[in-house]
């Protein structure tokens, strides 16, 4: 190579012992794989560009060249500024060429009047008409008015009883007699709704017989016979005459027997006791005495006495994945 590498020999006996050990078994490893990178720097000739050429002025040769981008709504950011159609334009809105000047009315008092015509009115009421005028009126004159007058009565009621607050005399509660004095306690029992409901029950359970009713039949029947129900004189079906059927029976010298009956009894029969055989093993199977000395608490599923973590940092650091799988990042020696 045309540049000397420092770790060439030392990079070398890595590789070496990698490939000799790559077949002995080592622990379980879960986490990330490790990487097939053979080294951390690569010896690999790195691709140049080739520097653009330049033109005489020293620039290189550019295709589309813009500035920066304009930000805002001035004249100077779009691409032209067109001015509006309206200047210089003769024509003019027909509300403006009508357009009134300002109204002075006359009568400074016209414009608090109401609009249309006044119409003249005439009193033809037999009593003369006054003119109103202001309407408010002297409290002076109004008190010399009905001084002297005094308006009939409408609501005629009693004078009022005084009392309350402890005196509670005769003639002051609303009461239901004439005296109407004040009315007597009536104690009401806390026990009263439970002891009206326990009377119910016991005039209730006093009307039960000593067992309750328990009928004998079966149920499931009508209320009348089945010969009143169905019965129905009318016939509703067309007419058709009985058949008669003729049973023909033959005549045999003796009753039915099979030539071959079944077997009864328990030792004839189809279900018969087996054949006596002897135990295998004598005296029945006997226990397995306890293994002396300390030994392991026993197996219980789902729960293992080590917890270990799936994937463990420990495994998944660089200089741990050099030391257990070398081979991979071993470089190669030309």
């Amino acid at each position: 190579m045309a540049h000397d590498d420092l770790h060439a020999v030392r990079r070398n006996d890595i590789l070496t012992e990698s490939l000799e050990d790559s077949n002995r078994p080592r622990w379980g490893y879960f986490g990330l794989a490790g990487s097939l990178a053979i080294g951390d720097n690569s010896y690999a000739p790195n691709a140049t560009r080739r520097p653009p050429p330049e033109n005489p002025d020293g620039e290189p040769i550019r295709n589309i060249q813009t500035k920066p981008l304009i930000k805002g709504a001035g004249p100077d950011v779009y691409f032209q500024f067109e001015t509006p159609l309206a200047n210089g334009d003769p024509y003019q809105d027909p509300g403006i060429l009508q357009k009134r000047g300002k109204v002075t009315m006359l009568d400074p008092e016209a414009p608090f009047r109401p609009p249309g015509k006044v119409k003249n009115y005439k009193h033809r009421a037999p009593f003369p008409y006054e003119d109103h005028k202001d309407t408010l009126k002297d409290p002076r004159d109004v008190y010399q008015l009905h001084k002297d007058v005094m308006p009939l009565r409408q609501i005629y009621t009693n004078p009022p009883k005084k009392g309350g607050g402890g005196v509670l005399t005769k003639g002051v509660l609303f009461g239901m007699d004439e005296e109407r004095a004040f009315p007597e306690h009536a104690p009401d029992d806390y026990e009263a709704p439970r002891q009206r409901r326990l009377e119910e029950l016991n005039q209730h359970r006093a009307k039960l017989p000593e067992m309750p009713f328990k009928g004998m039949d079966f149920g499931g029947k009508h209320f009348q016979d089945n010969s009143e129900l169905y019965t129905y004189d009318v016939p509703t079906h067309v007419p058709r005459e009985p058949k008669q059927e003729i049973f023909k029976t033959a005549e045999h010298e003796s009753a039915f027997k099979p030539s071959n009956p079944s077997k009864k009894g328990l030792v004839h029969g189809s279900f018969s006791f087996p054949d006596y055989l002897e135990d295998p093993v004598p005296g029945g199977a006997l226990r397995r005495p306890p293994p002396e000395g300390e030994q392991p608490p026993a197996f219980r599923l789902g729960n293992p006495r080590v917890n270990p973590k799936p994937t463990p940092s420990v495994v998944s650091m660089t200089r741990n994945m050099r030391s257990e799988r070398p081979s991979s990042f071993a470089r190669p020696t030309l």
